[in-house]
């Protein structure tokens, strides 16, 4: 999604604060009290550099160019800094994810963060690890949304909100987490919490803070949406939707989750998302204009381009010691490609994709096998592929589990799986007839099994599926019912690099033909009146 986006961006500079001091007690503002608000989304562990193909090459990111970005905006500011993440920070990179996180905390720390919301990726490695990371960090993870399961207790890792002082500043903080985690991460990881409404827990603590004397209340979101017209008109999504639903006074909200450039105004108050990866950040001014008015404004959203600043020295030395931990294992050869593959979209087929599925349906020996796109995380460019790269495209460490499923059970799980623009998972060993305008539920036309013809209700098929799909995971829960499940062990990374070191020569990804719009050339597998094939009614 990131890239096609991402020559929209504006360049510029950013500054990195140092390290919050502990809130002293309530004293009056200062003659003129402002802020200058630094903030990033998103991070998944990008502490290097990136080159995504939008760009033609052209380095993007990474901490150290962040914080020299950070620096610069501190040094030409007349008014304390502050420095807010809106989640997902480790997840992502073998840098960060081979280290448990360790890596990305530790530098978080050194570029001076303040305050952070917890991302739906932050429970990937387990609760266990989460809270390691949240112990090992100097600034606090919120999460005011976040509840024990069947309580009114917040779980004893994370804050709802952190008040920050600075230069005679304070800025009141609350972060909250997309209510869809249960569905994002792996279920049985957040089993015993409840991730309830966010306006609610933003209009539960924000008077808090204000009680506690903050000049300023910013909310960190770990949830998204989007908007057209440069990020600032026509907005939708779940942050949009919850901010627009608070009666509270914040000043100045800060989104992630959907990796996008948000840049508008909810209730009057400015709200913010500067893409992901570490590619962008957010500048924004709060200033008291009275007893009871803020004027809180957008400065810009600005690309950190590596080759417009010096790299921040200290924070790079940090990075390098890390990357040489995992420097073997990231450069290893694996395969050569053909051609770039590219990820196209969360609602559409590509041929990486489907390369990924044949690889989960070769490990495990199965009849067919379903990936859910939103674990392909960047495309790949031709020529030799490396374990660091491959890694970057399934970050998650998932299993594969094996399945003994129904066709009318398969039907169902396909059926989820075009809930939208289009599909939103890849395939092997089937083609998917569907009609795109049909209502939810009744768009599969007929199931062809490769070589062996249309898929029936009534007769048992094998099936390969990620574990966190397996649980129910990104609303299969059609999956997690079923009872003839066989963990295999075999990681989805593991089985990718096996697959493809099994090509003899340079690797082509198969043609995305697999999901066959009725009326198109790849539907003529399927048979002309298939419509009660695998339990389905004709139209």
């Amino acid at each position: 999604m990131l890239s096609p986006l991402l020559s929209l961006l504006l360049a510029g500079a950013g500054t990195g604060p140092p390290r919050s001091a502990p809130p002293t007690a309530a004293a009056p503002p200062p003659a003129r009290t402002c802020a200058l608000v630094l903030s990033t989304n998103d991070t998944h562990g990008h502490l290097l550099p990136s080159a995504p193909s939008a760009l033609g090459g052209r380095e993007v990111g990474g901490a150290a160019v962040v914080a020299a970005y950070f620096d610069s905006a501190e040094a030409a500011s007349d008014c304390p800094v502050f420095l807010f993440s809106a989640g997902d920070v480790m997840q992502g990179t073998p840098i960060s994810s081979l280290l448990d996180g360790r890596s990305t905390i530790a530098v978080f720390d050194r570029m001076g963060y303040d305050a952070a919301a917890v991302g739906n990726h932050e429970f990937d490695w387990g609760v266990d690890t989460l809270r390691a990371r949240v112990r090992q960090a100097s600034f606090p993870f919120l999460g005011a949304n976040i509840f024990v399961k069947g309580t009114d207790r917040h779980p004893s890792w994370v804050r709802p909100w952190t008040l920050v002082e600075r230069g005679g500043v304070r800025i009141g903080v609350v972060g909250v987490t997309t209510r869809s985690t249960p569905e994002t991460t792996m279920p049985a990881h957040v089993s015993g919490l409840e991730f309830r409404s966010l306006s609610a827990a933003i209009d539960r603590y924000v008077p808090e803070l204000h009680a506690k004397g903050a000049d300023f209340v910013v909310v960190l979101l770990h949830a998204g949406g989007f908007c057209r017209t440069h990020g600032t008109e026509n907005c939708h999504g779940e942050a949009i939707d919850a901010l627009r639903a608070t009666t509270s006074s914040w000043d100045y909200a800060i989104t992630g989750h959907t990796h996008s450039l948000i840049r508008t105004r909810i209730r009057g108050r400015p709200v913010v998302q500067s893409w992901a990866n570490a590619t962008a950040l957010a500048e924004a001014r709060l200033t008291r204009a009275g007893p009871d008015s803020v004027d809180a404004r957008i400065l810009r959203v600005r690309t950190a381009w590596p080759d417009a600043v010096t790299p921040d020295s200290a924070v790079g030395a940090l990075v390098d010691r890390f990357r040489a931990r995992v420097a073997e294992r990231v450069k290893r050869p694996v395969a050569v490609l053909a051609e770039p593959l590219r990820k196209t979209g969360r609602d559409a087929e590509y041929g990486l994709g489907d390369l990924i599925a044949d690889a989960q349906r070769d490990a495990t020996g199965t009849q067919v096998a379903i990936m859910n796109n939103g674990g392909i995380r960047r495309s790949l460019p031709a020529g030799q592929v490396s374990y660091g790269e491959l890694f970057e495209v399934q970050p998650f460490g998932n299993t594969l589990v094996r399945m003994r499923v129904t066709g009318r059970t398969l039907r169902r799980t396909l059926e989820r799986a075009l809930e939208a623009d289009g599909p939103h998972a890849h395939v092997s060993g089937i083609t998917v007839c569907y009609r795109p305008g049909a209502p939810d539920g009744r768009r599969i036309r007929s199931i062809v099994l490769d070589g062996d013809g249309p898929v029936r209700p009534d007769s048992t098929y094998t099936l390969t599926a990620n574990a966190f799909m397996a649980t129910g995971g990104a609303g299969f829960s059609m999956l997690e019912d079923v009872r003839s499940t066989t963990p295999t062990g075999i990681v989805d990374l593991d089985a990718l690099v096996r697959y493809l070191r099994g090509f003899s020569g340079a690797v082509r990804a198969p043609e995305p033909d697999r999901w066959a719009p009725v009326g198109t050339p790849a539907a003529a597998v399927c048979p002309a009146t298939a419509g009660t094939a695998a339990g389905g009614r004709s139209p």
